[in-house]
């Protein structure tokens, strides 16, 4: 089919009729491959699992409200990639809801680094402002200063390494270990619960009700498992990472990395790779570099599935004291779940810390017209690297 085969409005862009027939020879492709059979048959038989196990449960109705923070942060797609180096603007702030009306806050820097990987960069330093200013909400109610009842997070509580392994000592990533365990420490002090929703889910821990390598991620699984309106709690990290950790090097990375016989090597560096991994979470989980890194194993992993329709939403919930039942915190996230197939708080400040590309250009505009002696070397370092990409952040006309 070529373009000239759509009607009036079905299409508002031109595709070279090369990349259009590879195109629809994919679609069909995927079309007819559908949901193996095995899939469907894999999922029936993990509901009866975790029926018999007594883990699925209803949703009930809400019957409190909370006043609850929700936290994100936000950078312009893509970056500025100047001949100095990569240059971006990170926002971050928080949305609170509490008795009706909203407390907002946003602040946030200019990152400019001279690297290969400046997507690991800006993402590990917008996971510990989050943190950052989770620990500041949290002081803030140990001081009496702010009505908290829970703090929800824009994905998992700890950041990578946690709780696999811990940071080298001394090394860039040293501060996660400090900022986790801070924030472990003042949720435990003032008894707040952290909240953990995560979008993008890579993660097979259902694989540990099967004891074998599920090949799908949790997501999509919970979505297929799960009835609209129900949830699960499937552990804590504490009994769910040492199981995954097993079955991760001794099923799911065997079958990656070993096809066919003669597979002894690769046998051999699984198995010292679960000994590490094993080594590694009782490292973390006993707190030897950080006292508030051993409640990492008191995490919860749930999985829910709103009502509305969403597939289901991965949840990691720290809940010290039990202040608030996790049926209580399921119950209050789902009953304000959006279309978007998650907490409208987190909607909320999601908008609230978003910003234009075009703000990009506006600052380097800043640089240049705020150096009065701007010398030939600072020019040519905020000269683009790519000016034919200049449309992607034109300047801002205000």
């Amino acid at each position: 089919m070529l373009p000239s085969d759509y009607g009036p409005g079905d299409i508002e862009f031109w595709i070279e009729p090369p990349l259009l027939l590879s195109i629809q020879s994919d679609v069909k492709k995927m079309l007819d491959e559908g949901v193996d059979s095995q899939v469907l048959a894999l999922v029936r038989d993990l509901r009866k699992v975790i029926e018999d196990r007594g883990l699925i449960k209803s949703i009930g109705s809400l019957t409190r409200a909370f006043n609850a923070y929700a936290i994100d942060s936000s950078y312009p797609t893509p970056p500025l990639e100047l001949v100095g180096g990569v240059m971006t603007v990170l926002s971050y702030g928080y949305v609170g809801y509490l008795n009706g009306s909203y407390d907002r806050y946003m602040t946030g820097e200019v990152v400019f680094e001279d690297v290969g990987e400046f997507e690991r960069v800006i993402t590990r330093r917008a996971q510990v402002r989050e943190r950052e200013l989770a620990i500041r909400l949290l002081r803030n109610k140990a001081r009496g200063r702010k009505e908290v009842d829970l703090v929800i997070l824009d994905g998992e509580i700890p950041m990578h390494p946690l709780p696999y392994n811990l940071p080298v000592e001394g090394g860039v990533l040293a501060r996660v270990t400090s900022i986790i365990g801070d924030l472990l420490d003042l949720a435990l002090k003032t008894g707040v619960p952290l909240i953990g929703v995560v979008k993008r889910v890579r993660s097979r821990f259902l694989s540990i009700l099967t004891n074998e390598c599920l090949p799908m991620n949790d997501k999509l699984i919970a979505s297929l498992v799960l009835n609209n309106g129900e949830y699960m709690v499937l552990g804590s990290y504490g009994d769910i990472l040492p199981s995954w950790v097993q079955i991760n090097y001794s099923d799911c990375e065997l079958r990656k990395r070993c096809k066919g016989t003669g597979c002894d090597n690769v046998k051999e560096l699984m198995n010292r790779r679960l000994n590490e991994g094993l080594m590694n979470l009782e490292q973390v989980f006993s707190g030897s570099s950080h006292s508030g890194l051993r409640m990492l194993r008191e995490i919860y992993v749930v999985f829910y599935k709103p009502r509305n329709g969403a597939p289901a939403v991965k949840l990691e919930v720290f809940n010290p004291g039990n202040k608030i039942s996790i049926d209580d915190i399921v119950t209050y996230l789902e009953s304000q779940t959006t279309d978007t197939g998650y907490p409208f708080l987190l909607d909320r400040v999601d908008e609230y810390v978003r910003l234009d590309p075009k703000i990009l250009d506006y600052v380097r505009s800043l640089i240049i017209k705020g150096s009065k002696d701007l010398n030939p070397a600072l020019l040519t370092m905020l000269q683009l690297t790519n000016p034919q990409k200049a449309y992607l952040v034109r300047r801002l006309e205000a």
